[in-house]
């Protein structure tokens, strides 16, 4: 493996371009959170190779990792000789990683999420986008005016925590709905957690002018909550907002294709980029349901509710490449989607217009690894591994997220963030198998066949369909965390304010609405940062 480096400098001039690049930090989420480059990807070692082909799916794109300073035995080396054997060709290391870049004074932000997140601080200064503060939402609450709030989370999100009484209309689902009260005095309240989804909500509404009279609802449940004020987990909403007419859909969508000239592309012009082998593509699929034959046929990923955008830096591994979107006929989420995906400028976006082309299998242009090397160790379905776990015949070791483990994990399971399977040192030897599992069981079987490699003569298994299929048999999960079996710490938890409860919350939540607001002038003194915001007033 040819190890070459680039400096700071060159990465600073590649980064203020226009060209194709894959920025990975390789480390686990908690140490990102703490500090990385604005346009940075999140992509740490314990699960690079599940997620990379997805993420950076053409195989000879420009790749730069980095860690905190490139050592030889950190992340950034094992992440390259690890993409390296997947087929990556053009891979380069940091010299001196993070240390270096912010010893160079190239800025550095802490936060997870923080492009899209500053972004949407964009969007609200630059259409003007109107803020209704809580102690007036209260107020119009006590004084009985006409108030209807909407949540714009997923519904798993809002099912978490919502203000009482919210309606809950995701993302670009607020657009297909027909906003229309018979008072004047009305006022559509549109809200998320914290800040962005509720700003591109409310934005979005007003451009179209589907509900003028609509107001972000300032800092959204958390502030709600800091407050006092009535909030609910697990509510169900009522859906009373009625569905537009798909002709007047089909006409808000063109109307904002035309007037921003947002790219268009047909059946052919699709098959014409995926020929294009120097240009990656990437296919999102932004309706309700996944289409089989767009994920099977163009390797479509599916990414509903309006979601695309706030998910991007998850998704989209590769700087300045080419999106297609997938939409029902209407095509306004695709088309909505596209017009703030423009904005953000870090992709070349297109909607796709009429029919997709004639199924044909999505070609990968190399297999997974994980499918490519041997897997000697053994697969066990879950009433095996319950009667090996009867007579003590197994130790189960979760490589899943830790969220997950906390959310849920088989009995006694140890944790594991599979960057390095050196912690696992302390079950060997043993006359009892190692177990792996994860949600799915993706995750366990790769870390499976390591283990196998490295310790030969070591009995080791994974659970075939993973936790999940453990539950599926009405098997005993328990999440009682216990520091004896956390073979490596939770690093792969970025801060996530909604993993905080009890008597931190509110101090937690606090500092993390106070680090919000200040973030969208931060990161705007980025030059590598580009917002390309449209020349258009929020009211029409």
């Amino acid at each position: 493996m040819s190890d070459i480096g680039i400096s700071p400098q060159t990465l600073h001039e590649l980064l203020l371009g226009s060209t194709e690049l894959a920025l990975l930090d390789v480390r686990e989420a908690r140490w990102f959170n703490a500090g990385h480059p604005n346009l940075a990807r999140l992509a740490p070692l314990s699960v690079l190779e599940l997620h990379i082909d997805a993420f950076v799916p053409r195989h000879d794109t420009d790749v730069v990792l980095y860690d905190a300073n490139n050592a030889e035995d950190g992340p950034a080396a094992a992440a390259a000789a690890l993409l390296h054997r997947l087929g990556y060709s053009e891979v380069r290391r940091l010299a001196g990683g993070l240390q270096a870049w912010a010893a160079s004074g190239y800025p550095v932000i802490d936060g997870y999420n923080t492009l899209v997140k500053a972004f949407g601080d964009g969007v609200r200064q630059h259409y003007d986008t109107p803020v209704l503060p809580l102690a007036e939402l209260e107020a119009r609450r006590r004084g009985g005016k006409s108030t209807t709030v909407i949540d714009a989370r997923p519904r798993a999100e809002y099912e978490f925590l919502s203000i009482d009484g919210a309606r809950n209309y995701p993302g670009t689902e607020l657009a297909l709905r027909r906003f229309a009260h018979s008072d004047p005095e009305h006022v559509w309240a549109i809200n998320c957690f914290s800040r962005t989804r509720g700003i591109i909500g409310t934005t979005t509404l007003r451009l179209l002018g589907r509900a003028p009279d609509a107001v972000f609802v300032e800092d959204g449940v958390m502030a709600w909550g800091l407050r006092g004020a009535p909030v609910v987990q697990n509510a169900v909403p009522v859906d009373d907002v009625p569905p537009e007419e798909p002709a007047v859909l089909r006409g808000l969508a063109e109307d904002l294709r035309s007037r921003h000239g947002l790219k268009r592309i047909d059946a052919n012009g699709l098959v014409r980029l995926r020929a294009e082998s120097d240009r990656t593509l990437y296919v999102f699929d932004v309706r309700p349901l996944a289409d089989p034959v767009a994920a099977d046929a163009y390797g479509a990923r599916h990414v509903p509710g309006g979601q695309l955008l706030m998910h991007f830096e998850n998704l989209v591994g590769t700087r300045n490449a080419r999106i297609v979107l997938v939409d029902d006929t209407h095509l306004l989420r695709a088309s909505i989607t596209a017009f703030w995906l423009t904005q953000l400028n870090q992709a070349e976006v297109h909607v796709l217009e009429g029919d997709l082309p004639s199924a044909t299998r999505a070609e990968a242009p190399q297999e997974a690894a994980s499918a490519r090397l041997p897997d000697a160790s053994q697969a066990l379905d879950a009433d095996r591994l319950a009667e090996l776990l009867d007579t003590g015949g197994a130790q189960v070791v979760d490589v899943g997220p830790s969220i997950d483990y906390e959310r849920g994990h088989l009995p006694g399971a140890y944790f594991l963030l599979p960057a390095s399977l050196t912690p696992l040192e302390v079950l060997l030897p043993s006359d009892t198998a190692i177990v792996f599992t994860s949600p799915d069981g993706a995750a366990a079987r790769l870390a499976a066949r390591d283990a196998q490699r490295r310790w030969p003569d070591a009995m080791v298994a994974w659970l075939e369909g993973g936790t999940q299929a453990w539950r599926a048999r009405g098997l005993a999960v328990e999440s009682e965390i216990r520091a004896s079996r956390l073979l490596t710490p939770f690093d792969d938890d970025w801060g996530s304010v909604m993993r905080v409860f009890g008597p931190r919350r509110d101090a937690v939540w606090d500092a993390y609405l106070r680090w919000e607001r200040g973030l969208g002038a931060r990161v705007a003194d980025d030059p590598t940062v580009q917002f390309r915001f449209f020349q258009e007033a929020a009211s029409r």
